[in-house]
């Protein structure tokens, strides 16, 4: 790797900048492409895809339809319809649709995007639709977004929130200051909440619905079902919506959000259950704004990586319109990097990442001492200081990826000198029934030293009892699963070591489960114990509300917070908020109150700053572009939870933790506010900086370079690591200026060659603050990572589900056997769809790859095929094509044209998550002839001589040149006849 002359250093990843091993080249140099990407034509309008040959230019006035095949949670039969600009025939094309039994108007965009969306009984039918209007320039499919989900959703919901207030947040971001000090409470500006709607009877919101209320905008797109949309967006069968909607404006005499006085509107896109489409997301964006709201919450995203994406552009668009989009990075902080969302991902968003709440509202429960014998359990402990429980947690159990936290609280003895029962905090089920039951461990013993706690068939009778079962060895459904054969009630998880809690996976479970720490598990075995009650068990008795206590992770980031950038090295995410632990209002029906977690959170709470910073500079400049650089340049950066003592990466928390206070007072502006650099061999390493005071006196800063985490994206197998290691990363970094004198109301321009760059002022005050101005690149050549996991290469499967491969008399690719699950079920991978979970889940768990030239005989394909990959990273262009079964380089073979359906643009990578673990395409045996019509290339069965082919996969690298045949990653499948 080059020394750029500017030494942007050996290892250009500081601050935010990622480090990793570049692959090797996958395939030799100097070898030519095929004929075939030289001849096809990819045109695209933003995001949209069509596929077709550069010689036949005509094809593309005609309607064109986009593949579905590489399109990841496309919903059925569901499709937008793109017009050209001058389109104008709106009456007439929905005449049409009224009139045909096949086609059903979802949406109409006329005045917007010139677009439909439309509900078909087949692809025949939506043809027969085009042939019949001119004027249609593009047919894709709608695309399905997953429902919102907060860390431990439900859990910590109560009712009874009179006695305590839960201002501690505001006190961290300085908006209680801007509260008592400029009495800034947002009053007339409006807000939209896009999300899952508000139970606006809830008294902290206003308890009504229309002008004069709280809630005075809105409608729902869904209904409860789903598919029954009505003029009222409130609900109580979810609380994510309405815990939004609290954390920007709730205001009562216990809690009140960070705008109380702001108007709201709500627009659900959310039924009770399952995802919604980007169509009605969409739809719910255009009428946010068509009301008049300033600012748009968006709590919500799916994969993506790519600013084209349908729902970004529009964001994007709105945004230059003057509607502020505020937008959640994702809960994804597990899947590694690359892993922006959509519309997170839209460049003109403010794009926001979870910081930890120094304090949090736990539930708790306590032994029934009532029922105890005279010698408690705690007399040693008496007069000793507890000490805090913040090591790290080592996850040995397969399904726990989502962590919380909980610690010990630290009880007082009560006046007399008496002390009161141990709280005990968990995690878990709120409604665990504790009346009239008892607690029994059903492993006795101390320490973890029983591995496989309730993994086997439970001999006790459990009726009626609650079980206390220790974490490790198998998963937790398993164990429940035991529990609830064993007829236990319910289920307390403790945890095997040392850690400051746990969350458990329970989906599926039929009791009640609650999860709590070693040191409060030990303190239950013991009671048993010194009680004499192994068989009989303890009583136990829920607290009365929450405890208040202190998080030893607080101002950290959070865990579970996505990390950047997008798949073009654009620093994502923006800026940081509290989401981890947060207080606020829920439906009435399931608690009024509730304590959840998640980028969900954090982004409600830039939302009400941000509507904070139109009341309190109503002369100022609100672009978009304006209130990110605000927010950006006075943003605190934060450290990692663990693991590193610096700062984190900016791919988790772009400039840091807002500072509301400095926002709203500064005068001096840095722009640009972020800076992204690219990799080493595409460096954009020269920037300007400009400077500019607002202010009455001139000001003198010091300039600097601050190093934060740099972190290793890909592991040695060149996949994306899944939870990376922050690592030392300093930048050598030349800066024109060590100091910048900027005098009042002029600006001063100086260069960097490439961490945070800080602005130290000769004296901080709240007009001039200490600024940072993050940047991030990558170290190596971008463009030779691997784009396809290799190793997994491109595999076939017949319309069975059914392996293609070899003959058994030679070398099978993806031969072997499955893994056996403790269950006893084959391992499956996750996100291999339940229609071809047979076979090629066993084919798919084996990983292996074979040699493509053994001499084995190929396999027949009739009916079609299903093909899979993994996409490792994201890439702008894929193109499939059928070729030769001869010749082993993949850029020499002959080709016999596209693969219907196989030209895709703007591809996100796939990840580890269930659902987007591989791409899987359907194939019929059918070629995109030039004139843009299909033609089967399957025999029909009558003898005729089974010619051999191959599929070959061709993906753009990063950075790459479409026009550069040499641009291309390409691989070849296995052999087979049609």
């Amino acid at each position: 790797m080059k020394t750029p002359r500017f030494m942007l250093s050996i290892t250009l990843a500081t601050v935010a900048v990622l480090t990793f091993t570049p692959s090797s080249v996958p395939f030799a140099a100097g070898q030519k492409f095929s004929q075939i990407l030289n001849e096809v034509k990819v045109i695209s309008d933003g995001g949209t895809t069509v596929g077709g040959y550069r010689h036949h230019q005509h094809q593309f006035q005609e309607p064109i339809i986009r593949s579905s095949e590489l399109i990841e949670n496309k919903l059925q039969n569901a499709y937008w319809i793109d017009f050209h600009d001058q389109f104008n025939q709106h009456a007439q094309f929905s005449q049409l649709v009224q009139t045909h039994p096949g086609i059903t108007l979802r949406h109409e965009f006329w005045d917007s995007i010139n677009a439909v969306s439309v509900s078909v009984r087949d692809e025949g039918v939506l043809k027969e639709i085009l042939t019949q209007i001119a004027g249609i320039k593009m047919v894709e499919p709608v695309v399905m977004h997953e429902r919102p989900e907060a860390i431990n959703n439900q859990i910590h919901a109560f009712g009874d929130a009179s006695k305590t207030k839960k201002f501690d947040v505001h006190e961290l971001t300085g908006v209680k200051e801007v509260h008592d000090a400029l009495k800034l409470y947002g009053k007339g500006i409006k807000i939209g909440i896009v999300d899952s709607g508000v139970d606006y009877h809830h008294p902290a919101l206003g308890g009504c619905f229309g002008p004069g209320c709280k809630v005075a905008y809105g409608t729902d797109f869904v209904g409860d079902d789903g598919r029954s949309p009505d003029d009222d967006p409130t609900t109580d069968c979810d609380g994510h919506g309405t815990h939004v909607a609290g954390i920007i404006a709730a205001n009562d005499t216990v809690f009140i959000g960070v705008v109380p006085q702001a108007t709201l509107g709500a627009y659900r896109v959310f039924g009770c259950q399952g995802g919604t489409s980007n169509d009605v997301i969409m739809k719910a964006l255009l009428r946010a704004a068509g009301d008049g709201m300033q600012i748009i919450n968006l709590s919500l995203g799916g994969p993506g990586g790519w600013r084209q994406d349908r729902e970004a552009r529009l964001a994007d668009e709105l945004a230059r319109n003057g509607t502020i989009i505020v937008a959640a990075m994702g809960n994804e902080g597990q899947m590694g990097l690359f892993e922006a969302s959509s519309p997170g991902v839209a460049g003109a968003a403010i794009t926001v990442a979870s910081t930890e709440n120094e304090f949090r509202s736990n539930m708790y429960f306590t032994v029934d001492e009532k029922s105890l014998k005279a010698a408690h359990v705690d007399e040693e402990e008496e007069g000793e200081e507890e000490e805090d429980k913040s090591r790290s947690h080592d996850d040995d159990d397969s399904d726990d990826d989502n962590e919380e936290e909980t610690e010990h609280v630290k009880d007082k003895k009560q006046p007399g000198g008496k002390k009161p029962p141990r709280a005990i905090l968990y995690l878990g089920d709120v409604d665990m029934n504790l009346s009239n039951t008892t607690l029994v461990a059903v492993s006795p013993g101390s320490s973890g030293k029983v591995a496989n706690d309730a993994c086997k068939p439970i001999a006790q009778d459990l009726t009626g009892k609650i079980a206390l079962i220790r974490r490790g060895d198998c998963t937790f459904k398993i164990k429940i699963a035991n529990a609830a054969l064993a007829h236990a009630s319910g289920v307390i998880f403790m945890d095997n070591v040392p850690s400051t809690g746990f969350a458990a996976d329970t989906e599926g479970a039929t009791i009640k489960v609650r999860t709590i720490t070693l040191d409060d598990g030990e303190y239950l075995l013991k009671t048993i114990q010194q009680q004499k009650k192994e068989k009989e068990g303890i009583k136990l008795v829920d607290g009365k509300g929450p405890k208040q206590v202190y998080n030893p992770d607080g101002g950290f980031v959070s865990i579970f917070s996505s990390m950047g950038p997008d798949s073009e090295l654009n620093s994502k995410p923006d800026i940081a908020a509290p989401g981890g632990q947060i207080w606020s209002t829920y439906p009435i029906k399931l608690g009024s109150y509730a304590s959840l977690s998640g980028t969900s959170m954090a982004t409600p709470y830039i939302v009400g700053c941000v509507g904070l910073y139109l009341e309190g500079l109503p002369n100022g400049d609100h672009s978009a572009k304006a209130i990110k650089t605000a927010f950006q340049n006075t943003a605190q950066p934060r450290k990692q939870q663990k693991g590193y003592k610096g700062y984190a990466s900016v791919t988790q928390q772009g400039a840091g933790l807002l500072s509301m206070m400095d926002i709203l007072s500064t005068k001096v502006f840095v722009t640009p506010s972020q800076i992204s650099l690219n990799d080493t061999e595409h460096i954009n390493a020269k920037q300007q900086i400009t400077v500019t005071n607002t202010g009455q006196t001139p000001l003198e800063y010091k300039v600097d370079i601050v190093s934060a985490a740099g972190l290793e994206p890909f592991d040695d197998k060149m996949m994306v690591e899944k939870n990376p290691l922050p690592v030392e990363a300093k930048a050598s970094v030349q800066v024109s200026q060590k100091t910048v004198t900027v005098a009042a109301g002029s600006s001063s321009t100086f260069v960097i060659y490439s961490g945070y760059v800080r602005f130290t002022p000769a004296m901080v005050s709240p007009q001039s603050p200490v600024m940072h101005i993050p940047y991030m690149g990558m170290q190596g050549d971008f463009k030779k990572v691997n784009i396809m996991d290799a190793s997994f290469g491109l595999r076939l499967f017949d319309a069975s589900g059914r392996p293609i491969r070899r003959s058994p008399t030679a070398g099978a690719v993806g031969g072997g056997h499955p893994t056996v699950g403790t269950d006893g079920f084959p391992t499956i991978p996750v996100g291999v769809p339940e229609a071809i979970s047979g076979e090629i889940g066993a084919d798919l768990s084996t990983g292996e790859v074979g040699d493509i030239n053994s001499g084995s005989r190929p396999r027949p394909v009739a009916n079609g095929m299903k093909i899979v990959f993994r996409m490792v990273t994201a890439s702008e262009i894929l193109v499939l094509d059928l070729v030769s079964a001869e010749g082993q380089d993949p850029y020499q073979v002959k080709s016999y044209g596209l693969l219907k359906g196989g030209v895709a643009r703007f591809v996100p990578r796939n990840d580890q998550l269930e659902g987007n673990a591989f791409q899987v395409m359907d194939w019929g045996g059918e070629l995109l002839r030039e004139d843009g019509t299909p033609e089967s290339v399957m025999r029909d069965g009558s003898g005729a001589e089974k010619m051999t082919y191959r599929l070959r996969i061709s993906l753009l690298k990063h950075f790459g040149n479409p026009e550069n045949d040499m641009d291309f990653e390409s691989h070849l499948s296995e052999p087979f006849s049609l």
